[in-house]
């Protein structure tokens, strides 16, 4: 995988895992709901599946407007490698951004 790669893998990891959250809900209330034991908790993981598509459905959105952003040059740039940043972070040493494609810390000026 190169770096650029590893960025997207990165930005829309979130979108993935709320996606597969999403499939294991429906499997468990499609295929597991007709065990004695679990059944009871069928109607409460009902929700789960639309709760995590939505999640999914919204941290991709964000992930592609963030890419969208970085390519036309309005979202902030990693100095070293050119790469997108990450989300804000704090720290006693004070607030940086994560690169997303070299992994390197970017101060955040006030």
């Amino acid at each position: 995988m190169n770096r650029y790669t590893w960025m997207l893998f990165r930005a829309y990891l979130p979108a993935m895992v709320s996606l597969t959250v999403a499939l294991g809900a429906m499997l468990w209330t499609s295929a597991l709901g007709d065990i004695d034991l679990l059944k009871h908790l069928v109607p409460y993981a009902k929700w789960l599946p639309p709760i995590a598509l939505l999640a999914a459905l919204l941290s991709g959105g964000i992930a592609t407007l963030r890419m969208w952003r970085w390519q036309r040059g309005e979202e902030p740039a990693c100095a070293g490698c050119g790469g997108a940043l990450g989300r804000l972070r704090h720290s006693p040493n004070g607030d940086y951004r994560k690169c997303l494609c070299c992994g390197g810390k970017e101060a955040v000026s006030p």
